[in-house]
């Protein structure tokens, strides 16, 4: 379907509905403002034209000359919608929702996180088509990681411990974030550049006992409406934790000493370490992030251009020989919605996909885009690698299954930051919890 029939169903509807088209028109050709944003995308009537789940989804893309404007693609339309949003202040980085519907713009410097929403969702038995718009702002001191596990999130605020101003957490749904609200939170006993992974009606939080730094042990919490209670402290400690990752039974944290282990039985928590020297790690290497989903048994942690395939059950790890003997860097990681693909991309191009059953290649795209500063997001049904191509105004798109080049879709501007809003194709089970859900360099606090 292309962008003619679109705006043809939109003249359609305009005309069974005589109460709307001077707003529509007006939303069409002029901008207008709501309470957080500036907005001056297409129309914001519905549309009821797909079965369930037959929609391809739209991409949130941040202009790189601009970084407060965000464009919205539209895969099914194979266009730009008319437009943009325009965000409060430049977003330090977009992250889907756990249900998919929304795309939260990120401004840790000015301590607030703008709620776009993507327009398409389920009614009943067929998907609702609106113009993307903000949903509402959250606030807090310098928002920063944010982790998807099923269905919920947690959003970490890193505080500020010049001000005193405490770390705080956020749970978030797809449910909550229609108005821009919160599930349950936490003001932490300290400030710190933290991870919080959700896990049901607990939280692990990480904690920092020193006066800088990064934190060192992970706390546990349980929720009590519409906030939490610690309960406890979890042993062994991890020193300068950065990085984490959930699966069904398990979670990971990043430390300077190797990876903790946290295993979840219940309302039990229990947990080992794998050292550095175990891993093969040489002085001053470590792992500081870890891809992750739900239902992989595994996870990918990240040293460097060194990558990892953890098996939590044994308590141990191995080597993932990803590069083929090519003199390459790692430039970034993603795994697929569905847990299935790990996507690596270096930094002359290539584009290397595994298969995650048994960590063998499945395809090796060569130079799928020029080296370079580029953005990378896997999603949509069938999955997609979609990269940002700042030099040619436009997105590269690798078929995952295929692992073969399509058309690149055209802009009008140089694109940076992506994100993906649409349909959760397993609506009714655990969703992807991917580490692209943190946006900064390994090892490095940020307090201010």
């Amino acid at each position: 379907m292309n962008m003619e029939n679109t705006m043809q169903r939109m003249m359609k509807n305009l005309k069974q509905n005589a109460a709307l088209p001077l707003s529509l028109l007006a939303a069409l050709t002029m901008a207008g403002c709501n309470e957080t944003g500036t907005s001056s995308l297409g129309s914001s009537e519905d549309e009821h034209d797909h079965a369930e789940n037959d929609h391809p989804g739209r991409l949130v893309i941040a202009a790189d000359d601009d970084g407060t404007q965000l464009y919205m693609y539209d895969l099914e339309a194979g266009a730009l919608l008319p437009g943009t949003l325009s965000l409060d202040h430049d977003a330090s980085a977009l992250y889907t929702s756990p249900g998919k519907r929304f795309v939260l713009a990120v401004q840790r410097d000015d301590n607030q996180v703008q709620i776009v929403d993507g327009g398409l969702y389920l009614h009943d038995d067929h998907v609702d088509e609106v113009i993307p718009s903000f949903a509402g702002t959250l606030t807090g001191p310098a928002p920063t990681h944010f982790r998807v596990h099923g269905e919920q999130a947690a959003l970490f605020y890193d505080g500020d411990a010049a001000n005193a101003v405490m770390a705080q957490v956020e749970l978030l749904t797809d449910e909550s974030l229609e108005t821009a609200s919160s599930v349950a939170s936490q003001t932490l006993a300290s400030a710190h550049h933290g991870v919080a992974e959700p896990r049901g009606d607990v939280l692990l939080a990480t904690f920092r006992t020193a006066a800088s730094g990064l934190p060192e042990t992970v706390d546990v919490y349980h929720q009590h409406g519409d906030h939490y209670h610690k309960e406890d402290t979890i042993v062994p400690t991890c020193p300068d934790l950065h990085g984490a990752g959930s699966n069904e039974d398990y979670s990971v944290f990043g430390c300077s000493d190797g990876i903790l282990i946290v295993h979840q039985d219940g309302e039990d928590f229990t947990a080992e370490k794998i050292t550095n020297a175990t891993l093969g790690l040489a002085a001053g290497e470590r792992i500081g992030s870890f891809d992750s989903h739900h239902e992989l048994s595994h996870f990918v942690g990240y040293a460097g251009d060194s990558i990892y395939i953890i098996h939590p059950e044994d308590g141990d790890a191995e080597a993932l020989d990803w590069t083929e003997g090519a003199a390459v860097s790692l430039e970034s990681h993603r795994l697929d919605p569905h847990g299935e693909h790990l996507v690596l991309l270096d930094d002359a191009g290539d584009l290397r996909i595994f298969d995650t059953a048994d960590w063998s290649e499945h395809a090796h795209v060569e130079d799928a885009i020029a080296p370079g500063n580029t953005q990378m997001v896997v999603a949509g049904e069938p999955a997609h690698v979609f990269l940002s191509d700042t030099g040619n105004n436009s997105i590269v798109v690798v078929h995952l299954e295929e692992g073969s080049l399509e058309s690149p879709l055209s802009l009008t501007f140089p694109p940076a930051a992506l994100a993906w809003a649409g349909l959760d194709s397993d609506h009714e089970e655990e969703h992807s919890d991917e580490d692209e859900h943190d946006h900064d360099d390994d090892g490095h606090d940020h307090d201010h």
